[in-house]
């Protein structure tokens, strides 16, 4: 386990812009990598068994069940990968915010998973969040690219995913002003499913490339 109480450390300004690097919370970000990554296959796998006139069964519930774990390991992690960035009131608020709604978005995703909640609002609170987390993810990135420590595949690759999919949930949004089946409909919705769909089934890879730069922690920084 990760040291929880550096990571729930006040978001007072520190040295560098980075994450404090942790051989603990470097095996964090890769255990959620690894478990988004999984999430995402199941999803897929559930959109693969509808086209072929199957059951979202046990895809969709699976796919479910491991996006609300997701959400409390990432709200967990949230506020110790941000604390040397957030320097300013509204970046503070910013980390908040997302930790709240990533915890909001594991208890519908539960809730979704136990029947407790319908399949509508749940699905509108997983949106909220992804586009909250999303910029997030690409306010932090533009941070750690100030400090020479983090690597650059690191921020950089946040970036592209953090924009991408942003951009496609925009051209979707877009799409339903015009009229359903129309030409400028599809052309905005196809690239925005794409885009954003590709950029959401990577965004596990920030995890991973995070992940393996805090796990090579110098033994000063070490505390996992």
């Amino acid at each position: 386990m990760p040291d929880l109480h550096t990571g729930a450390a006040s978001l007072s300004p520190a040295a560098g812009t980075g994450p404090p690097r942790s051989p603990g919370w470097g095996r964090w970000l890769t255990g959620l990598g690894v478990l988004t990554f999984a999430s995402g296959g199941f999803l897929v796998a559930m959109y693969a068994s509808l086209a072929a006139g199957g059951s979202a069964d046990p895809w969709g519930p699976i796919n479910d069940a491991l996006g609300a774990v997701g959400n409390v390991l990432l709200a967990a992690a949230i506020p110790m990968l941000s604390r040397r960035a957030a320097r300013r009131r509204w970046e503070r608020l910013l980390v908040y915010g997302t930790t709240v709604v990533s915890l909001v978005a594991a208890v519908s995703g539960a809730l979704l998973v136990v029947g407790a909640l319908a399949f509508e609002p749940s699905t509108a609170f997983t949106v909220a969040a992804i586009v909250v987390q999303a910029g997030w993810l690409w306010w932090l990135n533009r941070r750690y690219a100030t400090d020479p420590a983090v690597p650059r595949s690191v921020h950089r690759f946040g970036r592209i995913v953090a924009v991408t999919l942003l951009a496609g949930m925009v051209l979707v949004g877009a799409s339903f002003a015009f009229p359903w089946g129309s030409p400028v409909a599809y052309a905005l919705l196809i690239p925005g499913v794409v885009g954003g769909g590709i950029a959401w089934l990577g965004w596990p890879a920030w995890y991973l490339l995070l992940g393996r730069y805090l796990s090579t922690a110098a033994p000063a920084d070490a505390r996992g």
